[in-house]
């Protein structure tokens, strides 16, 4: 059986793994990539190991965390090059496709089973239609899944660099501070890992700036400059999912994902999630329909390089 090298590599984090044409990932490899001197060296270790194992691929799959144009990538948020023929003729391998991150995760969209997602405000059936996913890491990533005949074809977009304001009068002071900080406000300054710092740093001059994960940790426990940071990092992504749902008129749903998101999963308060989703007239109505759901299951986006795999395989 033919099997095919799986990756996802973001700004921060790289995943790799095996997949067959008609399975999940398998000997799933995950390392931080300051640990790795660049990817082709990390690619060459890990298949060594699969070597000893008699399960060498015979192409790839790679989702990046950047745009994808043409044969040579360029992550926006790592100073890594990516040179997929170079890859392809070094391991050997018959094709070498990459999809954006986010891409891929819209590719996996319809593999996840019910333990997979949680839902965001009360439950709502998955209607048939276009479904939309984003999410904050070290950038912010969004695409769409498009119904086509009885397939899908994945939209890949750089809607996380979108200009973003404020709507709330709590907000105004808030962004005005950011905006003293950058060029222009995107939704990716401020719902990212930096942009969670950014937000932390505009709701509380004056205090020691924190890290993201410390945010996290001290929402988490209670402390309140912190959780309330997160409450309005949480109340402005549930806004961008209604400005995505829109954008993409998803009827199928609206995911999240994310490490950030992730990561604060304890601090979601789906309920003002929810109400704050939703609250874009003239089309409440419209959005009171479409479900939102937060992805739960490990390492999604090896499963869109696989679900892409699978759809590719009558090229080859």
């Amino acid at each position: 059986m033919s099997t095919t090298l799986v990756a996802d590599i973001g700004g921060s984090n790289t995943r790799l793994a095996i997949a067959s044409r008609t399975g999940r990932p398998e000997h799933i490899h995950a390392f931080p990539n300051d640990s790795v001197s660049d990817l082709v060296g990390a690619i060459a270790g890990y298949l060594a190991h699969m070597d000893r194992i008699d399960r060498r691929p015979d192409g790839a799959v790679l989702a990046v965390a950047g745009p994808v144009q043409g044969r040579h990538i360029v992550l926006t948020n790592r100073d890594w090059k990516i040179d997929l023929d170079a890859i392809q003729q070094q391991f050997r391998l018959r094709y070498v496709h990459a999809l954006n991150d986010f891409e891929a995760l819209a590719w996996a969209l319809p593999w996840f089973e019910p333990e997979d997602v949680l839902d965001l405000g009360p439950p709502l059936p998955v209607r048939n239609g276009t479904k939309a996913v984003f999410g904050p890491g070290t950038g912010l990533g969004v695409s769409a899944l498009i119904p086509e005949g009885h397939s899908w074809f994945a939209l890949a977009t750089e809607a996380g660099h979108m200009s973003f304001g404020p709507a709330a009068s709590d907000e105004w002071a808030v962004f005005a501070r950011i905006a003293e900080e950058v060029p222009l406000i995107s939704a990716e300054t401020i719902l990212s890992g930096p942009g969670l710092e950014r937000l932390y740093r505009a709701m509380n001059p004056g205090r020691p700036a924190l890290a993201a994960n410390a945010i996290g940790q001290a929402a988490n426990a209670g402390e309140a400059a912190a959780a309330a940071t997160v409450e309005l990092f949480m109340r402005l992504l549930a806004r961008f999912a209604g400005d995505i749902a829109l954008t993409y008129k998803a009827l199928g749903g609206v995911y999240v994902a994310g490490g950030v998101a992730a990561k604060l999963r304890p601090c979601i308060d789906a309920a003002l999630f929810r109400k704050t989703f939703v609250r874009h007239p003239p089309h409440t109505h419209l959005l009171e329909e479409i479900p939102t759901l937060l992805i739960i299951c490990d390492e999604p986006g090896l499963y869109g390089c696989a679900a892409y795999a699978e759809y590719a395989a009558g090229e080859y």
